[in-house]
């Protein structure tokens, strides 16, 4: 085989090897429209927060989860996100997790929310975010 064919050889096998890294591990953003939270006893549930398409985290599992939300100033609400299986409690309007690592990472999440205490006024929440990281399930 000449030189040069070898050296196209090579970096055309480097370039799919890259492709495929790259394609191993990624991250997803999703936000929602705000959610206004009336009651103590029932949360109020986000719109779903999806990879912009299926593909993108299709054959991935979740890592870090990432996520934000803005209550009204001086207000602190009860916060949960959830995927279908279960519910992890959030400890502020912003943070990360790894409690939803291996969850199949196009597996659809949504924030709940609900007031603290009865009687405490309504709240609108916006700003709701998430940044799913994702690698290749292993």
């Amino acid at each position: 085989m000449k030189p040069h064919r070898l050296g196209q050889l090579c970096f055309l096998t480097l370039c799919v090897l890259w492709a495929g890294m790259a394609q191993a591990a990624g991250s997803w953003v999703a936000t929602a429209p705000a959610v206004h939270v009336v009651m103590a006893e029932r949360p109020a549930m986000s719109a779903a927060l999806l990879p912009p398409s299926p593909e993108l985290a299709h054959g991935q599992v979740m890592g870090r989860v990432v996520w934000q939300f803005q209550p009204p100033a001086g207000r602190e609400v009860n916060a949960w996100l959830c995927h279908p299986g279960a519910c992890i409690r959030l400890p502020g309007p912003r943070g990360q997790t790894e409690a939803l690592a291996g969850v199949p990472a196009d597996t659809p999440l949504n924030f709940q929310f609900s007031l603290q205490e009865r009687g405490q006024r309504a709240a609108t929440l916006q700003g709701l975010q998430v940044i799913v990281n994702h690698d290749d399930l292993q």
